[in-house]
């Protein structure tokens, strides 16, 4: 509901009717006073009617100014909003790579430990089959480590076969 006011402008009382507060009004005339009263000071033939039409003139030319820093600062704003949406799209992205990375890396190291658990089962089997296909499989291998009187000491290769070397060369 507007509420009316009486507020005093260039020394004449007028009447408002406004939904604002009355300290606000009263604000506003004041201002409009201080403006008035420094446009009007040193020119003795200006009117009060003339120094109001400069106070309206600068006061619209502060309020086109403002409306000109607004739109600019909304596209500004606009333009982070935009660059925000870029990004959340690029980290969604990224997140889903991670993901699908993740599982892969996941999936690699079962393979992993599975290719592990066959080579000790083969490698004990393979231990198995060198010792049946060679009868002095046990002999060379505690030779290898063991010292001996004489020089020479056999080694069992990879391929099952036995290799001899000379400890002092």
């Amino acid at each position: 509901m507007a509420d009316v006011y009486k507020i005093k402008i260039f020394n004449k009382e007028y009447s408002i009717q406004t939904e604002e507060s009355e300290e606000y009004t009263k604000k506003l005339a004041e201002t409009l006073n201080k403006k008035l009263s420094e446009i009007v000071q040193g020119i003795s033939n200006m009117t009060p009617l003339d120094g109001a039409v400069l106070v309206a003139l600068d006061c619209l030319d502060r309020s086109l100014k403002t409306d000109i820093d607004i739109d600019k600062i909304r596209g500004q704003i606009k333009e982070y909003v935009d660059d925000a949406a870029i990004s959340a799209e690029k980290l969604k992205k990224a997140d889903e790579e991670i993901s699908k990375l993740t599982a892969k890396i996941a999936t690699l190291e079962d393979k992993l430990e599975d290719a592990n658990r066959l080579l000790a089962r083969q490698g004990a089997s393979r231990q198995g089959i060198k010792q049946k296909s060679n009868p002095d499989y046990e002999r060379y291998t505690k030779n290898v480590n063991e010292p001996k009187g004489d020089k020479t000491t056999f080694v069992p290769t990879k391929n099952g076969q036995t290799s001899f070397f000379n400890k002092d060369k």
